[in-house]
C-alpha cells in the first residue's frame, strides 16, 4: 500500500518510482497520484510506460485518462467495445489521432466495428508491435484493408505473439506474409485443416493454444498432412478427444515438448498403455503432459488406475494422475495435476472420490460451497 505521505515517494529516485509505476494501474498512476501534488505530478508526467487498459473503465473515469495520458508515452493499449464499455473505440478515434501512438508494443482490441479495426491496424503497422490481440464477433466476411493491415503486421521482425479469431486467417482473401516472425498464436478455434495451414504458413511458431478445436477428419480426407518440426507447445481445450484421430494427428507436431489437452473423451483415451505407445512413437521428446479428460462411462474408473500405475508413467515420466468421479453428474474425470483439481475443487456440485497413481490411495474431498 503506498504511503499517504507524498515525502516518503518524493525522496526516491525518479528511475524508481517509474519502477514502481510499472505494477499500478493507469487510473492509480494517472488519476490518484498526479493529484498528490506538484513534484509528484511531474514525475507522473515523465512516465513512458503506460499500460492503457480501457476495459470496463468508467467513462467518466475514460475521459479523465483521454485528457491527462500524453500518447507518446502508451506502450501498451487496449480498447474494448464490450457491454460494459459500448462505442468505446469510435470514442477513442474521435478524441485522439491513432498516428500518435508510435511507441506502441502491445496492442488489444476487442471491437465490433471493421471500420475502426481497419483504422488502428493500419496504424499499427508503423509501430513494433511484440504482441497483437484481436477479439470480434465472427463474421463471414472482412474487409480488406483489415485484411491487408493485419498480414503487413504479420511482417515485422518484432511481432512474437498473435491472439485473433480463426474467421480473420481462414479468410479466402487473407495473405499469408511471406516471412513471419511470430512464434505463439492463441485462437478462439480451430479445424484440423486450418490447424495444418498456419503450421504451412508460420515457420517460425512455438506455440499453440486453441479453446475449441475440431478433430474430426472425416470431412478433410483429401488433406494430407506434413510433420511440422517448428512446434514445442500446444494446448487444445473444449475438444471431443478420439485416440484414433489423436494418433493421426500427431503425426503433424512430432517436436512437442509441452502438450496440454482437456476435453471430453472416448473410452480409449483412458488407455495408459496406449498413451505410453503414442508418446514414445510420435511424441518422442515430450516432457510435459498436462490433461483432464472426461467420460460418463463410470466403469472404466478401475482399469484406468490401474494402466497410469505401470514404470512409464511413475518412474521414467513421473507424471502422477488423478482419477475423479462425480457421484452427481455420472462423470469420470482423470485429470494430471497441478491446476486442475484446484479447479475442479469448485466446480462440482456434489461428492467425489479422488484416487491418485501418486499417493496410491483413495481420498474423499468434501463439497466446497
Amino acid at each position: 500500500m503506498l504511503d499517504k505521505n507524498p515525502s516518503s515517494l518524493l525522496s526516491l529516485p525518479v528511475e524508481l518510482l517509474h519502477h514502481i509505476f510499472d505494477h499500478l494501474d493507469v487510473q492509480t498512476v494517472l488519476l490518484a497520484l498526479s493529484s498528490v501534488c506538484t513534484q509528484l505530478r511531474s514525475v507522473v508526467y515523465t512516465y513512458e510506460r503506460y499500460v492503457l487498459d480501457l476495459r470496463s473503465i468508467s467513462k467518466n473515469d475514460f475521459y479523465h485518462i483521454c485528457y491527462f495520458i500524453r500518447p507518446i508515452n502508451v506502450i501498451s493499449l487496449i480498447l474494448s467495445d464490450n457491454e460494459d464499455t459500448p462505442g468505446q473505440s469510435k470514442l477513442f478515434l474521435s478524441i485522439f489521432d491513432i498516428r500518435q501512438f508510435i511507441r506502441l508494443r502491445s496492442l488489444a482490441l476487442f471491437l465490433n466495428d471493421d471500420d475502426n479495426l481497419g483504422t488502428i491496424l493500419n496504424h499499427a503497422i508503423n509501430c513494433s508491435l511484440n504482441s497483437l490481440v484481436i477479439e470480434r464477433p465472427c463474421t463471414q466476411t472482412h474487409r480488406n484493408t483489415t485484411l491487408n493491415a493485419l498480414s503487413s503486421i504479420m511482417t515485422k521482425c518484432s511481432l512474437r505473439t498473435l491472439t485473433c479469431t480463426i474467421d480473420l486467417l481462414s479468410a479466402d482473401k487473407f495473405k499469408w506474409p511471406l516471412q513471419c516472425t511470430v512464434e505463439h498464436i492463441i485462437i478462439d478455434r480451430c479445424m484440423r485443416k486450418q490447424f495444418c495451414l498456419i503450421l504451412d504458413n508460420l515457420p517460425n511458431l512455438r506455440t499453440i493454444i486453441i479453446h475449441n478445436f475440431n478433430l474430426d477428419i472425416n470431412h478433410e480426407c483429401n488433406y494430407t498432412p506434413t510433420p511440422h518440426l517448428q512446434l514445442t507447445s500446444l494446448t487444445m481445450k473444449q475438444v471431443f478427444l478420439s485416440m484414433d484421430k489423436l494418433e493421426s494427428f500427431f503425426y503433424c507436431t512430432p517436436s512437442l515438448v509441452h502438450l496440454r489437452l482437456e476435453g471430453s473423451a472416448d473410452n480409449n483415451l483412458f488407455d495408459g498403455s496406449r498413451w505410453e505407445k503414442l508418446i514414445r512413437t510420435k511424441l518422442p521428446l515430450l516432457n510435459h503432459f498436462e490433461f483432464c479428460f472426461r467420460s460418463q462411462n463410470s466403469r472404466i474408473i478401475k482399469l484406468s488406475t490401474v494402466e497410469f500405475r505401470t514404470p512409464f508413467w511413475l518412474e521414467e515420466r513421473r507424471w502422477p494422475v488423478n482419477f475423479i468421479y462425480d457421484t452427481s453428474m455420472e462423470e469420470l474425470l482423470v485429470c494430471s495435476i497441478p491446476d486442475f483439481l484446484e479447479e475442479l475443487e469448485y466446480q462440482f456440485c456434489g461428492p467425489t472420490i479422488v484416487s491418485t497413481t501418486m499417493h496410491n490411495s483413495t481420498i474423499t474431498m468434501a463439497h466446497v460451497s
